[in-house]
């Protein structure tokens, strides 16, 4: 009983047609195929269905069906039904995956069947089938070949290189102008799809690709040029413009594209341009400039706000202004955190090319391989993977300002070079022969002592007599505690802004507390304690954490490796660890989240397990 139950829930949840045929006397499977095919309509009786296949038929309820004659549901005078019999005949009753056109009450219908007979003795006794009503489907497939049929028409006698590319990437159609633009043959496109990323020059295939996503998951039009390299070695221009193809019913089929050589107009313009070279190298030193500034934005430099009151800053400002006016090389020598940056810019902006734009090249992050190509640039094929000319910062700061951050850090390789910089102005491209000239002027930074390196044989002393022409001594913040108070108050002001909280007061205990510490990290240290505090506070009092260090035990004072830990997870500890996105820790820290990752894995901050 419980079987019975469990097959008659079967049969009405099932969205598929289920039905079963049984006869008045079972038909012996020896017999030929007409004598099979005559007693089959004659004897045969629906013995059971269900709702699908009773809706599928013509009729609403499935009861109103048992008992019909086959002859009564698929009438044998129609010629589809009669031959969807006798392939289930030939097939010995047994079927898989069988596609027959069938009427039912005059309504033509597409079906996706899959038939067992039920056979004893050799002789049919009942047989089952289920099946799905493809007609739509198919009738949406024959349209599209039809249309396919008139599209390859038309398009095998236009002189544009078109296309029909399915959804998978794979192609339904490739004209014959294919090979009359490319030199390959129609079929080898076709074969590999892939092919056409092979012929794009490398210079355009990432606009190609990106062009090509966008396309496939917007289902939106679409135009682009590239260019390609024919078979026998030509360069061509193509200009592609393509559209998304729909069903009658709506389903995405692909996309149609047409594809033209327009090398004779691009050569024209390609002539033109030539007879403005002059302006079109000054265009190219200017979206230089510009791409450099994009970046130098994302820093938010306030380089116009130094604050503080002290002499001992007041007397380097006075430094300041006295070499601004100069082009002489100024080298800023300070601990971390100090503002040297800072000062650079300030320095900058007082000359007479502060009107241009600060050119900054940190030679601690940069790996060693690097440092020389983003310092004087390099040529296409210098080295494995540089698919493109580019300029170096020398080239950029030609008639700006250079500043060579961390240059305690420069490889010694490279300090000849730059000396001859320095020297003459002159130095080559990665990768290229010919000298150029750069008049930048050098404002070079450093955390070490250069005299001690020079001594140890890490720094060229012809260098370093160079570039201590001036020099700039910055103050650690310890050594001027008395603005202190100005830079917190500074600090609270512009994270409130950025933050949207109000402004928080600081009591004169946590005051005295800051300007007694002895600030490793110097001011930054100073703004990072600022910014934390900024972050966990609640009410209109800010309350600082700092480590506990002594005057007298200098041995018990952090590094500001530790140091920066310490911040570091003070601020995981305050955003629940959160490392991305909005109200994280990287956006608290102002820091690309790539940054932050790298600064944990070195200092080896882990989130610790949940208990």
């Amino acid at each position: 009983m419980r079987n019975n139950e469990l097959f008659r829930t079967f049969m009405e949840e099932s969205i598929e047609p289920i039905w079963c045929f049984e006869f008045d006397k079972p038909i012996s499977i020896d017999l030929p195929e007409d004598e099979q095919f005559t007693l089959f309509f004659n004897r045969g009786y629906l013995l059971e269905n269900n709702r699908a296949y009773a809706q599928v038929v013509g009729y609403e309820r499935r009861e109103d069906m048992l008992g019909l004659r086959v002859s009564e549901i698929m009438p044998p005078s129609i010629p589809e039904n009669a031959e969807a019999i006798k392939q289930v005949i030939r097939a010995g009753y047994t079927l898989r995956d069988f596609l027959s056109v069938e009427f039912y009450k005059g309504k033509k219908f597409i079906i996706l069947n899959n038939i067992k007979g039920m056979i004893e003795d050799g002789k049919l006794l009942r047989i089952w089938g289920s099946g799905r009503d493809i007609t739509v489907q198919k009738t949406a497939e024959d349209e599209l070949r039809r249309a396919e049929q008139r599209y390859r028409t038309i398009a095998d006698f236009t002189f544009d290189w078109e296309t029909w590319a399915n959804p998978d990437g794979s192609y339904n159609y490739v004209s014959p102008s294919f090979e009359r633009v490319t030199g390959y043959q129609v079929q080898q496109l076709i074969d590999r799809p892939d092919m056409v990323n092979e012929i794009i020059l490398p210079d355009d295939f990432t606009q190609w690709q990106e062009h090509q996503q966008a396309v496939h998951a917007q289902h939106e039009k679409g135009e682009i040029q590239f260019r390609i390299r024919t078979k026998n070695g030509q360069i061509r221009w193509i200009e592609h413009n393509c559209q998304p193809v729909y069903g009658d019913h709506g389903e995405y089929l692909g996309i149609r594209a047409s594809n033209r050589d327009i090398t004779a107009r691009k050569q024209t313009e390609i002539n033109l341009r030539s007879a403005y070279k002059s302006i079109e190298q000054l265009k190219n030193r200017l979206e230089a400039e510009s791409a450099y500034l994009q970046d130098e934005i994302k820093l938010e430099h306030n380089f116009e706000n130094i604050i503080g009151q002290s002499e001992s800053l007041k007397y380097v400002l006075h430094r300041i202004e006295q070499v601004a006016p100069t082009d002489t090389s100024v080298i800023i020598m300070g601990e971390t955190g100090t503002g040297k940056e800072l000062l650079a810019r300030a320095l900058h902006k007082l000359s007479p090319r502060g009107k241009r734009a600060l050119v900054k090249v940190n030679c601690a992050a940069l790996p060693r391989e690097l440092i020389e190509s983003e310092l004087f640039g390099r040529v296409k094929g210098a080295f494995t993977g540089a698919t493109t000319t580019q300029p170096g910062r020398f080239e950029l700061a030609k008639g700006s300002t250079l500043f060579l951050d961390e240059i305690g850090e420069l490889p010694l390789e490279l300090q000849t070079k730059l000396l001859r910089v320095i020297e003459s102005g002159e130095f080559e491209r990665l990768g290229s022969p010919r000298p150029l000239h750069s008049d930048a002027r050098i404002i070079a930074a450093t955390n070490r002592v250069l005299e001690e390196e020079v001594r140890k044989g890490r720094f060229r002393e012809d260098l370093w007599y160079r570039l201590k022409v001036f020099t700039i001594t910055v103050p650690p913040l310890r050594e001027h505690p008395e603005d202190i108070q100005l830079l917190v108050a500074w600090f609270v002001d512009q994270f409130a802004r950025k933050m949207g909280k109000r402004t928080t007061e600081i009591s004169k205990r946590s005051m005295k507390m800051l300007q007694s510490y002895r600030w490793p990290g110097n001011v930054r240290e100073l703004k990072h304690v600022v910014e934390a505090a900024m972050i966990v506070s609640k009410g209109k009092k800010l309350h600082f954490e700092l480590p506990q260090t002594t005057d007298t035990a200098l041995s018990d004072i952090k590094s500001f490796e530790d140091m920066e830990r310490d911040y570091i997870l003070r601020v995981l500890k305050a955003t629940d660890w959160k490392i991305g996105g909005r109200k994280s820790a990287a956006s608290a820290l102002k820091m690309h989240v790539n940054t932050l990752r790298s600064r944990m894995k070195k200092l080896g901050i882990k989130r610790p397990k949940p208990f």
